[in-house]
Parts: C-alpha cells; structure tokens; sequence
C-alpha cells in the first residue's frame, strides 16, 4: 500500500459493540456465535439444535450429488481453420474441452434466507413509519402548533432510532446468519439502503400521496425493491403482456449475466491483463488512466455490474409482477451503449430505482431547504458514495477472515468516483449551451455518442470497482449462475 493511504482503523472497535447485540439475538435462539471454516459457508456451524442446520447439511448433501453429474463437453479443433493464418490461433484456444458449472444451492439460499429476513425487516420499518406518520398525518398537519410539535417529535424519533437501525441491522443479520459469500451479503445490505432513503423520505414529507393510502400499500412499497407507479393515488397494476415480458426478461437476463462471466471469469475479470492506473488518492497520471488496456478492463467490470442489477431487477420485478400484480419499472435501461449524456446516463438509465429514492430522499430535501440546484445534486452524489461506502465495509471487511486480498479493499474510492461523476455533471450543465459544444456533439456519429459519454467517467472507473474486483464479489456472485468453464 502506498504511504498515506487510507486504513479501516476507524471501525476496529465496531466488532465489540456489534457483537453484543448479535449475543442478545443469538443465544436465546441456541446457536452458537461461530461459522464454518470454510469461507464460503452461509450458515451456522455445526451443533446447533435449529432445523437451518439440518436443512443446510442436506443441502450440501443435494449439491455434492448434482457436481457427481457430467455435463462436459468437447470442441474440436477444425483442421481447415487451425491452419489459417489469419485464426488459426483463435481456432485454437477454443478448441478443447469444456465443464458446466451449476449453481451453488448454498449460495441460493444464503441469498434467498438474507432477502426474506430484510424485507421483513422493512415491514416492520414500515408499519411503525406509517402509523406515526401517515396514519393520521393529515390531522396533525391541519391541527394547532401542539400537533406540529408532535409530529416533529415523532419524526426525530423515526431519524435517531429507525434510520441507525437501518445502517446498524445488516451487521447483526450477517453474524446471525453466518453470512461470508459477499453475494449474499449485497443482496441483503441493498434492501437496507433503499429503506435509509425511504425513512430519509417520510421524514421529509415526499412520500407519494398513493403509498400512504392504506397499510398494506406502503409496507410493500416501502419493503420491495421496486418504485411502485401510482395512477392518483391508486397503483399501477401489470397487464398480462407485462408479466409475460417480465418473465421473458428474466430469462434474457440470466443468459446475458452467464455469457459474460463465462467470458470474463478466465481472464481474472481483467481481460486486458494488469495495467498502472493508481488508486483514488494517488497522483493521476493520464498516460496509466488513458491506456487502451485499463480502460477495456474499466469497461468490462462496468458491463458487468450493468448486467449484474439488470439481473436483479428482473428476478426481483418478474416475482413482483407475476405475485402481487404491480407493475415494475425497468432499473437498468441500458445506460452504456444507449445513453446520451451524463445526465440521462445517471439520471434516467442507470439504477433508475436508487435514483428515484435518492430524489426524494435527499434531492428534494436539500432543494426545498437550501434552494441550490448545485447543492441537492452535490448532495445526492455525496450520499450515493457514503452508502455505497458503507456496502464496502459490511460486504467486504465486516467479520471476515484476513487475507491479502481483503486487506487491499479501501474506503473512499467510492466517494472519490461519485464525487468526480458530479463534476463531470456539473460541467456538462455549464457547457452543454456553449456553441463549441452543440458543434461537437453534431460532429459525433449517434453510434458512437454513448462511448463519448462514458469516457467521461471511464478511466475513474476502478475507483468504483476495485473494493469488489479484490474483495472477492465476482467470484463469490459465480457460485449463482450457470457458468461455461474450459477445463
């Protein structure tokens, strides 16, 4: 590590406070406090009197008999192309025998098990929200200085007591569950922060009118991982051709994710080899940033968390539709090869669904108390750092055994990333009138437009990905996927 870089020191008191609230839940249910030795374990270890502990050892039980099953395959080397100048090579390195990789069903369940357990959580968030604040919040607003003051009281107790609780929960349902697949970790700690920004929300007064209609509508708008749609105040259902293009989506979905790890994960999610560029609070040096090689790698990992949410929102929305009937928004719409400026990449085509929660969370709070554009949008990408922040710290360096990949995970090249994503927007507002500019962007073929855009924040791009290229996160998010490996 180079001289001043930045250590996660500042939580190595977290574990002991942590622990004593995982004791509290733990022991009464008669488990013991430890996992497996096995890193890639998703559970208690053994000895726990619990029903999980035999479900999980049967489990393993059901996958050890799956991986007996040979599902390899050969590719043979054609003559005709193995002797062609041109790909002959290429013909090559295909050539060969090859494995499918089934899904770990540990993995499934670790994730399927963390989901429950958080949206449950948001239930609860939900119910004591709504009835504190939107059960009779019209009476407060239109009652005397008495009903204001307590309203405000209630909303303090909602930002001291649930908004910790929603930073502070994940750490405790890990230790519990025995959670070390990071995987499995994102997929429950990405619950958690859209209830952060949902709490952020009802405390400010920018819930939608129609999810406050009734109980059952805001505990599942407020618990899902979804931006409910509301024509008035009555949601948006799914008609038919939606559930069955949803189902559809998934399975496109599925197929994109699978293809590209099975491409990637040879090359170590580096397919252009180790490259100079330096991390976040090193000196930039444009030759190492600008390298035709870091900024293939930078694209690839991007390409690869595009389809990684796209795959979530999918299953996620597919199960929302088909189940409850609602109709889903599309989170992931394609931002890297259809995006037509910073902004539209940010603001209308990339994570859709944490944007609309960080408007209303935090845009709208900051815009209505400080009247500054600049300011709200300065604020939103400070908080989507922070949090994403946080997801680094619980994913990668809460309760893991040491080694020297972990160690190289830091704190703060995800705030650096956002940071500069907002300079980057903020010069485009300020020079997207100019006339050189609108000269250019005639100049540049419509093709070639979303490759420009991402330049923008490409060469950075490892700032964002780095804690989850060494901690671990491509190989671990493997273990759910159907995977082509040759042998």
């Amino acid at each position: 590590m180079a001289t001043g870089a930045p250590t996660n020191d500042c939580y190595a008191d977290f574990a002991s406070a942590n622990s004593t609230l995982t004791e509290m839940i733990t022991l009464p249910l008669g488990f013991p406090l430890t996992t497996a030795n096995n890193d890639d374990s998703c559970f208690p270890t053994a000895g726990s009197a619990l029903s999980i502990n035999a479900f999980y050892h049967r489990l393993n039980d059901l996958q050890q008999s799956i991986s007996t099953i040979d599902l390899s395959f050969e590719v043979p080397d054609h003559p005709m192309l193995s002797n062609n100048a041109i790909i002959g090579d290429v013909s090559t390195s295909i050539s060969g025998r090859y494995d499918v990789s089934l899904p770990d069903l540990s993995t499934h369940a670790s994730i399927a098990m963390g989901a429950s357990v958080g949206v449950f959580a948001g239930v609860v968030f939900a119910t004591i929200i709504y009835y504190m604040l939107h059960n009779n919040n019209n009476n407060n607003e239109n009652g005397g200085g008495n009903s204001r003051r307590y309203v405000t009281l209630k909303k303090a107790f909602i930002g001291l007591i649930l908004l910790p609780a929603s930073l502070l929960l994940p750490y405790t349902l890990i230790d519990v569950l025995g959670a070390q697949n990071t995987a499995a970790r994102f997929t429950t700690c990405i619950l958690f922060v859209l209830y952060q920004f949902r709490i952020l929300e009802a405390i400010f007064d920018f819930v939608p009118p129609g999810a406050k209609s009734s109980l059952s509508i805001y505990c599942t708008y407020f618990s899902l991982p979804f931006d409910m749609m509301f024509d008035g105040i009555k949601p948006v259902m799914a008609t038919r051709k939606e559930i069955r293009d949803g189902q559809i989506n998934v399975v496109k979905a599925v197929m994109c994710i699978g293809a590209l790890c099975t491409i990637l994960t040879p090359f170590g999610y580096k397919p252009f080899g180790d490259t100079n560029a330096g991390e976040f609070h090193e000196s930039i040096v444009f030759s190492d940033y600008l390298d035709m090689k870091h900024l293939g790698n930078c694209f690839a990992i991007a390409l690869f968390f595009q389809q990684g949410l796209a795959i979530g929102d999918a299953v996620f929305g597919n199960a929302i539709q088909t189940v409850l009937g609602y109709k889903v928004k599309q989170m992931m719409r394609n931002p890297m090869l259809e995006a037509t400026s910073p902004s539209d990449f940010w603001g209308r085509r990339w994570n859709v669904l944490v944007h609309s929660v960080m408007k209303r969370g935090v845009y709208k709070p900051v815009r209505k108390y400080s009247s500054s554009a600049v300011a709200a949008s300065l604020a939103v990408f400070v908080a989507s750092g922070l949090f994403h922040e946080w997801l680094v710290h619980v994913v990668f360096l809460h309760n893991r055994p040491s080694s020297s990949s972990t160690s190289e995970v830091l704190l703060g090249s995800n705030t650096a990333f956002f940071v500069w994503n907002f300079v980057v927007i903020v010069s485009e507002k300020v020079l997207a009138g100019t006339k050189g500019v609108k000269s250019l962007g005639r100049m540049i073929p419509s093709m070639l437009l979303p490759f420009v855009i991402i330049m923008t924040s490409l060469p950075m791009a490892h700032w964002f990905g780095n804690p989850y290229l060494k901690g671990g996160f491509f190989e671990d998010y493997e273990k759910c996927l159907i995977l082509i490996r040759k042998v």
